[in-house]
Parts: C-alpha cells; structure tokens; sequence
C-alpha cells in the first residue's frame, strides 16, 4: 500500500467519522420533545456495543457452557453495580474453572 493511498484511506475514515458525528447537528435545530425517542436516542450506544460484544463472548472459549457461565456470572454481577475490573475478573475466573473442570 503507498503511502498516498493510506493517507487517502485515513482522510476517508476522518471525513466519515466527522459526517455521522456532525449530522445530527445540523438536522436538528432544536431539542428533541418526544420522550420515546430521547429515550431511544439515549440507550442506543449501549445496544450497539451489546450487538458487538456479545456473539464475541460466546465464541471467546470455544466451549458454550464455559462462555454461558461466565456471561451469566458477568450479567449477574454487573446487574448488582459491581466495578468492570470485578465482574470481568470472576466472569473469567468462572469461565476457567468451567473449562478446566467440565468433561
């Protein structure tokens, strides 16, 4: 790859990035008055990250049942406000001990 077409690739991602972050801006002149579709403006990140996140944990093991008592481990954990470095040590912690034990 040249050097002129990697800094075209990068200036297409910059440009990209800077349009969906700058659209919303521009269409919108005022504040949005239906409270569904702040709301639904509101969780959206989140369902994204979960749409990426979540086949990824059950295919990180390579076995279903260890990647399912983990997931449920994290769910359980972060559904109780406990801190990302907890819930994603015992996640692990449980995901091992699954493995290392399951037949």
């Amino acid at each position: 790859m040249t050097h002129a077409r990697l800094l075209g690739l990068i200036l297409a991602v910059a440009a990209a990035s800077w349009l969906l972050r700058a659209a919303p801006m521009a269409l919108l002149r005022r504040p949005l008055r239906d409270p569904r579709l702040v709301a639904f403006i509101e969780r959206l990140p989140y369902a994204i990250l979960a749409a990426m996140v979540v086949p990824d944990v059950f295919s990180s093991t390579g076995d279903p049942a260890s990647a399912t008592a983990g997931f449920a481990v994290a769910l359980a954990l972060a559904l109780l406000g406990r801190s990302l470095p907890v819930v994603a040590a015992a996640a692990t912690a449980v995901a091992l001990l699954v493995r290392f034990f399951a037949p």
